[in-house]
């Protein structure tokens, strides 16, 4: 042990100063942030670890020097340390009471975590919240369900305001009753008729529709084999760009209208901003070319539900088409959140088709820079221009069909009593786009794609998923 220590100590001397210091805190943040670590000694080097160990076991037999301001930062790192091996995996791993326990304790701090954490938080939960299962009449929520449902409510409660509202309209409300109370759904739609986009998919006579020339005018220009995905995948990420006008726009364009939420916050809707025809082009374009599966590889002896889920076509929007539909929006959207300007859309167009039993179970939308392509068609993960950083704040959904049953959007905030969340829907209308903040744990909000409804036919849902971009730092021009 003594040896290790020593080894240890003369590399410090080696880097705590000049340019190699800083190349290494460098490589490591950048690890940190693109790889996910597959073995400790990838993170932690064995005789740091070793060093670790003994520290913390001299202190423990010392009690009273914790406390001096030599500690401190030692404190702080075993508090942070302690809230990673609780909360967040006992999140993972079942161990449901004590992340409630856990949560209730940050509340009482006012402690907020970062943003990755609470994704993460979220997505082990990996929480269905049942809608689509009660409304078909099969099996009601289990209690582990219900319990699982307690804990996302807690984890609502550290980061947002309680929702307050009643709605003695909903058919589902029961204010003391499980974990989820169901209000009424935001329903926008008219009496105008819906076009039945899936027949026309089914029997061939949408994507026959498309110029023969529809399939020359994409082209791949990246694919990521499934094991190298990030989680890795059964299936490649294909990436595929279009050519400026590859999808024309109608003439004139659609009346676009805005209209906000009467209760969740900052979410928006913005009704007629692609034509139906526009949609179909999309539509049939992608089932043209082909959608891919998505099937996360799921870790040996890992046992418990995971989500089935949507079929996929990430499409790298052209110039053209991505310039016009933000014409479109403009002036519906925030111009500055927080001093931080607004950009447009992200390029990187994340077209999804969900049947019934797809569904995109409760998460929060992670934040995205704006994606581009190079000179040399390569793709372009930050499009950033030097010194001017961008990030998205807003989720940009685009609903592209909306003759199916079910298949809303849910939000979800929690409610006066603890434990219980209250579900928003929004009805999807083709065409329109759903937008709400993402990007920051205060007011990025948690949401589910909620199943489509089995019915006597076959039925689909398209949406597509892109971002709205904001400078970084704010006060820029």
């Amino acid at each position: 042990m003594a040896k290790s220590k020593v080894k240890r100590k003369q590399q410090s001397y080696q880097l705590v100063d000049g340019s190699a210091a800083k190349k290494l805190k460098t490589e490591q943040m950048t690890l940190t942030v693109t790889v996910t670590p597959r073995s400790l000694n990838t993170v932690v080097p064995e005789e740091d670890l070793e060093i670790t160990v003994d520290t913390l076991k001299a202190l423990a037999e010392n009690p009273s020097l914790i406390k001096s301001k030599a500690c401190k930062d030692l404190r702080t790192a075993v508090f942070d340390f302690r809230k990673a091996c609780t909360t967040g995996f006992n999140a993972a791993d079942r161990g449901l009471v004590e992340a409630r326990i856990l949560l209730a304790e940050m509340r009482i701090r006012g402690q907020k975590p970062k943003l990755g954490a609470l994704c993460r938080w979220v997505r082990d939960l990996d929480v269905i919240s049942g809608l689509a299962e009660q409304r078909e009449g099969r099996a009601q929520r289990t209690a582990a369900q219900a319990e699982t449902l307690q804990v996302l409510d807690a984890i609502l409660r550290v980061t947002g305001p309680v929702d307050y509202t009643r709605d003695d309209d909903s058919a589902l409300d029961g204010e003391g009753e499980g974990p989820m109370v169901v209000r009424k759904a935001w329903d926008l739609r008219d009496d105008r008729s819906r076009k039945m986009v899936y027949d026309s998919v089914i029997d061939g006579t949408l994507p026959s529709s498309m110029p023969a020339s529809i399939t020359s005018r994409f082209r791949i220009i990246e694919t990521t084999p499934g094991p190298q995905r990030n989680p890795p995948n059964h299936h490649p990420a294909i990436l595929h760009a279009s050519q400026d006008n590859t999808i024309v726009f109608s003439s004139p364009p659609p009346k676009t209208t805005h209209h906000k939420h009467p209760v969740v916050p900052n979410l928006h809707l913005m009704r007629d901003v692609l034509s139906p025809e526009e949609c179909g082009q999309i539509i049939g374009a992608a089932e043209k070319i082909g959608f891919t599966p998505d099937a996360p590889v799921r870790a040996e002896g890992e046992d418990g539900e995971n989500s089935i889920l949507a079929h996929n076509f990430y499409w790298i929007a052209d110039e053209a088409f991505c310039n016009g539909v933000w014409k479109r929006v403009e002036p519906f959207v925030p111009a500055r959140v927080g001093g931080k300007k607004v950009r447009g859309l992200n390029r990187r167009f994340r077209v999804y088709r969900y049947v019934p039993g797809a569904e995109y179970r409760a998460h929060i939308d992670g934040a995205w820079p704006p994606s581009g392509i190079l000179p040399d068609d390569t793709y372009q993960y930050d499009a950033s221009l030097p010194g001017a950083k961008q990030s998205s704040l807003f989720t940009f959904l685009i609903y592209l069909n909306d003759e199916f049953d079910a298949g809303e959007t849910t939000f979800f905030l929690p409610g006066p009593r603890e434990g219980t969340m209250h579900a928003y829907s929004v009805k999807p209308i083709q065409g329109s786009v759903a937008l709400f903040p993402h990007g920051e744990t205060e007011g990025s909000l948690l949401h589910e794609g909620t199943g489509v409804r089995r019915g006597d036919k076959p039925s689909a849902k398209y949406v597509i998923r892109t971002d709205v971009e904001y400078d970084v730092d704010p006060g820029r021009d």
